[in-house]
C-alpha cells in the first residue's frame, strides 16, 4: 500500500496552527526551527510549505510580497566544506527557478550552470551573493527551508555555520531561515560553538507533534482510499485513540488495519498493535527522543494509568478502564516539562486539569516495559543536596560532590579538562598535580550514580577536541 505523497492532495488547512506560527516569523522576517520528534511529520510539513506557497500566501498579510521558499536538505552534501555548501545552497535555487518570473530563471539559471563545479569557495559564494542580490534589488524576501539541520550542525565545521548566519545578515532585510530539527538547539554543539548561529535557532520554535483531527482523519482516508471498504466510525475512533493521531503511528495502524486485520475484535487491537515490529520500532523511537526528566515524569503518570482503549465493542467513544487524569497539582513543579511533552503530542492536557499520556500505544508500551527515566539532576539551594527526579544522590565523595556541583550551575556548556581541574580540585591537590588519570576516575564514578547505561551516557557526555577535549552536562538526561 502507498500512501500518495502528491503536496496537491493535502488539504489547505494541513497543520494550521503550524502554517500561522510561521507565516508569523516570515511577516517579521525572522528565522525558526520547526522541531518534531521521530515520526512527528516534521518532514512532511516542510515540504507542505515549499510546494504549496499559496497556502502560505493565505497566511501572510495580504499586501506581503510573494515569499520565495527554497528547499535545502544539508543531510545530502557531498563533502564537509565551505566550497561545496555554497554549492548545494545554489543548486536549491536552480531547482525552484521555474517558479519565478522569466529573466530571473535565466539568471539564476546561468550562475549556477557557471559554476556549477567550481571548487573555489569565494566564487560559489559570489554567485550565491548575486542571486541574493536579484531578489534583495525586486524587495522578494526569500526563506532558504533547511531540513535536518541538526544533523548538519553535528558534522559542518564551525565556519560552514557561521556562514550561514553571515549570509543573514549580509541579506537582513531579504533571507530568512526555517530549519528542521528532531530537538532544539540546546542539544546541538555548544552555543560557543554554534556562534550567533544559535540565536537564531533557539529563539522562535514551532513544535510539530500529534495532529488535529481533521488532518488525522485526512490521512486514514488517503491512507485507505484505496481499499475496498473503509474504516466505519468506530475503527476511526480507536485508530485515533490508539495512535493519538501521531502521524507515523496512525500511517503504520492504517497499514496494519488494511491487511485485513479489521476482522479482529476492536477490544483485541491494542495487543494486535502492539505485536507489530513497525509499530514497536516507531514507539521506540519516540521513546528515545525524550529526555530522562521526560521519560521519568510520563513513567509517573504511567504508573496510575491503568488502560487507554476505547470501548470497541459499543462504539461510543467511551472508555472500558480507567483513563489517566492527574490533578495538575500532583505535577505543579514539573508543569513546564508537560507543556513541552503535549507540545510534541505525547501527553494532553485535560477538561478536569489533569494530564493524560495522548498516546494509548504509548500507555501501553510503557507498561510492558522495565526501566524508567531518571529524571532531572538539580541542586537543593538550601540543604546543598543534590537530587536526581525525587531521589537524593547519597554516597558521592567530597569531589565527585564538586564536580557534579559545577556542571549543574553550569549546565550544557563545553567543559575542558582543565578548566574542571582548576574550579573543584581543592588547591593542596592542584599544587600537587592532577592526572588526566585522577579526573577520569571522577566522571567514572559519577556515570556509576547518574546514568542508566554509564556505557552510552546521556547525561554527562564526553566531547572530543584540539588541543584538549572534556566534558558536557545535560541536567535533563538528553535524548539519544
Amino acid at each position: 500500500m502507498t500512501i500518495t505523497r502528491s503536496w496537491a492532495a493535502y488539504p489547505a488547512g494541513y497543520r494550521a496552527r503550524e502554517m500561522r506560527i510561521i507565516a508569523r516569523w516570515i511577516s517579521a522576517g525572522e528565522s525558526g526551527s520547526v522541531v518534531g520528534l521521530p515520526g512527528s511529520g516534521r518532514s512532511n510539513l516542510l515540504g507542505f510549505l515549499c510546494h504549496r506557497p499559496e497556502v502560505l500566501q493565505s497566511y501572510l498579510l495580504p499586501h506581503f510580497r510573494e515569499v520565495v521558499l527554497v528547499p535545502v536538505d544539508l543531510n545530502s552534501l557531498p563533502a564537509n566544506n565551505l566550497a561545496t555548501l555554497y554549492r548545494v545552497l545554489l543548486r536549491a535555487f536552480y531547482r525552484v527557478c521555474h517558479r519565478f518570473e522569466l529573466s530571473l530563471q535565466q539568471s539564476v539559471a546561468e550562475l549556477y550552470e557557471r559554476n556549477e563545479h567550481t571548487q573555489d569557495p569565494f566564487l560559489a559564494q559570489s554567485r550565491l551573493q548575486d542571486i541574493l542580490l536579484l531578489f534583495q534589488g525586486q524587495q522578494r524576501p526569500v526563506v532558504l527551508v533547511l531540513n535536518r539541520f541538526d544533523q548538519f550542525c553535528r558534522l559542518a565545521t564551525p565556519r560552514m555555520i557561521n556562514t550561514l548566519r553571515s549570509l543573514r545578515d549580509d541579506f537582513k532585510d531579504t533571507l530568512s531561515y526555517i530549519t528542521g530539527m528532531t530537538q532544539t538547539a540546546a542539544y546541538l554543539p555548544d552555543s560557543r560553538v554554534m556562534g550567533r548561529m544559535y540565536e537564531l535557532l533557539d529563539y522562535h520554535i514551532c513544535w510539530v507533534g500529534s495532529m488535529a483531527e481533521t488532518d488525522a482523519r485526512h490521512l486514514i482516508t488517503q491512507a485507505t482510499h484505496a481499499a475496498p471498504y473503509s474504516p466505519d466510525e468506530p475503527d476511526i475512533s480507536l485508530l485515533l485513540a490508539l495512535t493519538g493521531s501521531y502521524p507515523i503511528l496512525l500511517k503504520t495502524a492504517c497499514v496494519w488495519w488494511l491487511t485485513g486485520a479489521n476482522k479482529l475484535a476492536r477490544a483485541d487491537w491494542e495487543t494486535a498493535l502492539l505485536a507489530e515490529p513497525t509499530i514497536q520500532h516507531r514507539l521506540v523511537k519516540i521513546w528515545q527522543g525524550l529526555t530522562q526528566e521526560e521519560q521519568f515524569i510520563l513513567r509517573q503518570l504511567q504508573t496510575r494509568h491503568t488502560g487507554f482503549l476505547m470501548d470497541a465493542r459499543a462504539g461510543d467513544g467511551q472508555s472500558n478502564r480507567e483513563i489517566l487524569d492527574l490533578p495538575a497539582q500532583d505535577f505543579l513543579r514539573h508543569d513546564d516539562v508537560l507543556e513541552g511533552l503535549a507540545l510534541k503530542g505525547v501527553c494532553r492536557h485535560t477538561r478536569q486539569g489533569g494530564w493524560q499520556i495522548a498516546i494509548g500505544l504509548l500507555a501501553a508500551y510503557l507498561a510492558g516495559i522495565k526501566g524508567q527515566g531518571r529524571g532531572k539532576i538539580w541542586l537543593d539551594e538550601e540543604t546543598q543536596e543534590i537530587y536526581q527526579g525525587q531521589t537524593p544522590l547519597k554516597g558521592l565523595a567530597a569531589l565527585e560532590q564538586a564536580v557534579l556541583t559545577f556542571f549543574i550551575q553550569r549546565p550544557r556548556l563545553r567543559h575542558t579538562k582543565t578548566d574542571l581541574i582548576i574550579n573543584t580540585w581543592p588547591d593542596e591537590l592542584r599544587r600537587q598535580g592532577v592526572s588526566d588519570n585522577s579526573l577520569y576516575q571522577v566522571i567514572f564514578s559519577l556515570r556509576q550514580a547518574i546514568e542508566p547505561d554509564p556505557s552510552e551516557p546521556v547525561y554527562l557526555v564526553t566531547w572530543r577536541g584540539k588541543p584538549e577535549g572534556g566534558y558536557q552536562f545535560f541536567p535533563e538526561g538528553r535524548p539519544k
